[in-house]
């Protein structure tokens, strides 16, 4: 069954271990999601093209927000961008289920035009395998 993106909950672990706060005003994300590389392994006695899976990547995971210099959230991904220190992330879907991941920030970036609003276009690289947790139906 399809779910709905709106009251979808993107957090980061605060510096308590374990304990995970919103990033505010997120208008939309893209992500988790990655692919294997392909190894060759094409010898000279193949009679065609030999391959296996090479280790997954997760990619990367995007988002643009409203931009807020007083949100917590936000000020966390700057700081982890110019530390250059990886942060770990936490989607929450309206389902219930989530997706953790530990990522680096690589770009805080604020856009403008006129008659609209500040945004941030934000990209991290995942770091690590993504931890999927499904929804755990109700008696």
């Amino acid at each position: 069954m399809a779910m709905r993106t709106q009251g979808t909950l993107i957090e980061y672990e605060t510096t308590t271990p374990g304990t995970f706060a919103a990033i505010g005003q997120v208008i939309s994300f893209d992500g988790p999601g990655g692919k294997a590389t392909i190894i060759d392994t094409t010898n000279l006695q193949s009679v065609a093209k030999e391959k296996l899976p090479g280790l997954p990547d997760e990619g990367a995971f995007d988002m643009s927000v409203n931009y807020a210099s007083d949100d917590a959230g936000q000020q966390a991904l700057q700081a982890a961008r110019l530390a250059q220190s990886p942060i770990n992330i936490r989607v929450t879907f309206t389902d219930t289920s989530t997706a953790e991941f530990t990522a680096y920030c690589m770009q805080f970036k604020l856009t403008g035009k006129a008659d609209s609003k500040v945004e941030a276009d934000v990209s991290m690289e995942i770091t690590g395998p993504v931890d999927f947790t499904p929804l755990t139906p109700g008696p």
